[in-house]
């Protein structure tokens, strides 16, 4: 009898403890939903910085193009207006812009200007406080000198309109955490090879042919036929 109950009290401990094959069972199941949940965190991880990243590109490029485009206009223009300035540009760039500070062009009657900033490149990263945007700089300025400065014995010729060449940039950008301003511009190279848009020439296009018009063949004349009588 005592035999008995205590195969019977081993047997209902066995029953109760977990067996190896489902304790590992239980494992690989964790184990695969711990991956689950990383790659669903990594996939959502990507997608906030992808969007970061595209928010912060589409920022600074329209702030470039916006406030260096003001820039020329206050340069060309002889009006520095630092209020309006303010807004695209940190004080210290202001004051150290020694092409702001220039009046070159504060003698001559402007008729037209025209400015393009053809952004090459942004470097920026998803928690940087600092970007640089490369563009390349034209400017087309249409006038003339004030005839009434002319002195005695000048003519407008003597006073040509001052030269704007083509130029690549390195423009640098800080975010204070709230928005992006230009905090400096160095030029990289003046007059840079700009690739030319592959127009076709039309002398060299090959003119499509003309359909040749089918010619019908000629209707067979019919022959008589023999008869034999007999």
């Amino acid at each position: 009898m005592v035999n008995e109950s205590a195969k019977q009290s081993s047997s209902q401990q066995g029953s109760g403890a977990f067996h190896p094959n489902a304790l590992s069972a239980a494992r690989r199941m964790l184990t695969y939903i711990i991956k689950i949940l990383l790659f669903i965190l990594c996939g959502v991880l990507i997608c906030v910085l992808a969007f970061l990243m595209a928010e912060r590109c589409s920022n600074l490029y329209i702030l470039a193009s916006e406030g260096m485009s003001l820039r020329m206009e206050c340069i060309v223009n002889n009006t520095p207006d630092e209020e309006e300035l303010s807004d695209y540009f940190l004080a210290s760039a202001l004051a150290q812009d020694e092409e702001l500070q220039d009046s070159a062009f504060a003698n001559y009657v402007i008729s037209d200007e025209n400015y393009s900033l053809e952004i090459k490149g942004i470097s920026v990263l998803p928690w940087s406080s600092t970007a640089k945007v490369t563009a390349i700089e034209s400017v087309t300025v249409k006038g003339s000198y004030n005839s009434d400065r002319l002195a005695s014995g000048e003519t407008l010729e003597d006073h040509p309109l001052p030269e704007w060449p083509t130029r690549k940039l390195s423009i640098s950008f800080y975010s204070n955490g709230s928005r992006w301003y230009i905090s400096g511009i160095e030029v990289l190279e003046v007059n840079p090879k700009v690739d030319a848009l592959n127009t076709p020439d039309p002398e060299a296009t090959v003119l499509p042919m003309a359909t040749p018009t089918p010619i019908p063949d000629p209707t067979p004349t019919p022959q008589p036929k023999l008869e034999i009588v007999g």
